[in-house]
């Protein structure tokens, strides 16, 4: 009970101090809010800058999204043609694993996920055409089945419309959609039936042909080729039959033994809040999503990522926001100096008070208790404001266009993240230090020492205990004789 008695009455002195020098607080206020904005603003300033790199790069490399660059693009993709042609119960554990849990692994926000995929090429032949006749004769075109979700959505119908889902009976033929493209060159019409063929060598050495017949449901061409919906160029998809995911899982997967010639998963990620502190993470995750797929579907890689751009992205933000520390040394020093002159100035009026409160029975861990919560109290406020004021500090930075010209237009994304906020913590740290330390030496004094000190000079002030005083008469004298010696002060690639 004591101590809590003691804690709100050292509370109450450091608040009631405050307020007895209000102006020299308002003074440490405004040196303590411009520092630790000062601070914050670097290191928001750089992630800013560095993200808008990142999508430039992104562009370049051909991985970013189409028309909007503050999204990410992921594509995963097993191809058979190369690592051999896959039956769909073999696809599904990794297509339910990265259309689902491992979006969520990411830690991203998702906007999209496309999965996409096709069989091996068949034989077009026109309907009714038999298995002899389609040995013997060239097809009309090499096709494949392939199926992308939300197709239709995104497809301008030409004629017709999208196909439906296909029945199990193999004798009925499955509807397919053609690209305009297809249909112009072959006379495709809607309802014009046709019939593939695929031969197949069996386990035992021997051939089985496939023969499906399909029939044209619609004509389609994309509504907008620029759309991020569009993972390939949608004249990728001019020789192939499009069909519903449905079809493709049902009828397709059980009479064919190995279906899945490719498949692949688009994500659209948005990346809008990735800050340059969340990378390692962001990056580590994408690493297990990466193993974990691999081990569900062996050669299921990462084509398109961000992966080595965050990395890149990463690194620079580090490098800038070290050189920008440095060239802000000096006024950082001198926004310190003034903190530790106000806090200096505020501590000499109160040392007669200290002093009386240490003949009391106060304790230096009280003095130093009070001093301790009048910084709290301060820098909770500076803090407060120098959040906001970050951000718009590094704004001004962004639009600067030369010196004290800010009207550069500037889309730069300055967000405020975990890095910022610990560097202001690590500047409301340093400056309550300075605030502390000078009433950490004042409370050793009580009423006796105290006046004893007033009577004489017992201790020379630090900056001419280092001789500070002499060593600025050096550049003073040496401008004299330059300017006894030669007539004027001359400065090597300056003015004189």
């Amino acid at each position: 009970m004591n101590f809590f008695a003691r804690s709100w009455a050292t509370f109450l002195i450091a608040v009631r101090r405050l307020l007895a020098q209000r102006w020299l607080a308002l003074a440490t206020a405004l040196g303590l809010i411009t520092a630790i904005a000062m601070i914050m603003s670097i290191p928001l300033y750089s992630d800013a800058v560095y993200f808008r790199v990142l999508q430039e790069e992104l562009q370049k490399a051909g991985q970013a999204v189409k028309g909007d660059t503050r999204s990410f693009a992921f594509l995963w993709r097993n191809i058979g043609s190369i690592y051999g042609v896959k039956e769909w119960d073999e696809v599904q554990p990794v297509d339910e694993y990265l259309s689902g849990p491992a979006a969520a692994q990411l830690g991203l926000p998702i906007k999209k996920i496309i999965r996409y995929a096709k069989t091996d090429t068949f034989r077009l032949f026109p309907a009714g055409s038999s298995q002899a006749y389609a040995s013997a004769q060239d097809p009309l075109e090499w096709v494949s089945f392939g199926a992308i979700e939300e197709f239709p959505e995104h497809a301008r119908w030409v004629e017709g419309g999208p196909p439906a889902p296909a029945s199990a009976d193999p004798a009925d033929p499955i509807e397919v959609a053609v690209s305009n493209v297809m249909a112009e060159t072959l006379g495709i019409q809607i309802g014009e039936e046709f019939t593939t063929f695929r031969t197949f060598e069996t386990e035992s050495g021997g051939q089985r042909t496939i023969q499906l017949p399909v029939r044209v449901a619609g004509i389609w061409e994309p509504i907008d080729e620029n759309e991020d919906f569009w993972f390939y160029r949608p004249r990728a998809f001019d020789e192939q039959l499009l069909i519903p995911p449905a079809t493709f899982e049902g009828r397709i997967a059980s009479l064919l033994e190995d279906e899945v010639a490719l498949i692949t998963w688009y994500w659209i990620v948005d990346g809008s809040d990735v800050n340059a502190s969340d990378v390692g993470l962001l990056m580590g995750r994408i690493d297990q999503i990466r193993q974990r797929a691999a081990t569900l579907l062996p050669n299921t890689r990462l084509d398109i990522s961000p992966y080595e751009a965050l990395g890149k992205y990463q690194a620079s933000a580090r490098l800038l926001n070290v050189l920008l520390f440095a060239f802000s040394i000096p006024i950082v020093s001198l926004l310190l100096a003034f903190i530790s002159l106000v806090v200096g100035l505020s501590v000499g009026r109160q040392r007669n008070e200290i002093a009386v409160l240490r003949s009391r029975g106060a304790t230096a861990v009280q003095i130093a208790g009070i001093a301790a919560l009048e910084a709290a109290v301060l820098a909770i406020v500076a803090l407060a404001v120098a959040v906001p004021l970050s951000t718009w500090v590094a704004q001004m930075f962004g639009a600067t266009r030369s010196f004290l010209n800010f009207t550069l237009e500037s889309d730069l994304r300055v967000q405020m993240s975990l890095s910022p906020v610990q560097f202001g913590l690590i500047a409301v740290g340093v400056t309550m230090l300075a605030q502390v330390l000078p009433s950490i030496g004042a409370a050793r004094h009580t009423i006796v020492s105290y006046k004893q000190e007033l009577a004489r000079t017992v201790r020379k002030p630090w900056w001419q205990r280092a001789w500070l005083d002499v060593l600025l008469l050096i550049p003073a004298g040496y401008g004299i004789y330059l300017v006894r010696q030669q007539g004027s002060i001359f400065v090597p690639g300056g003015a004189e």
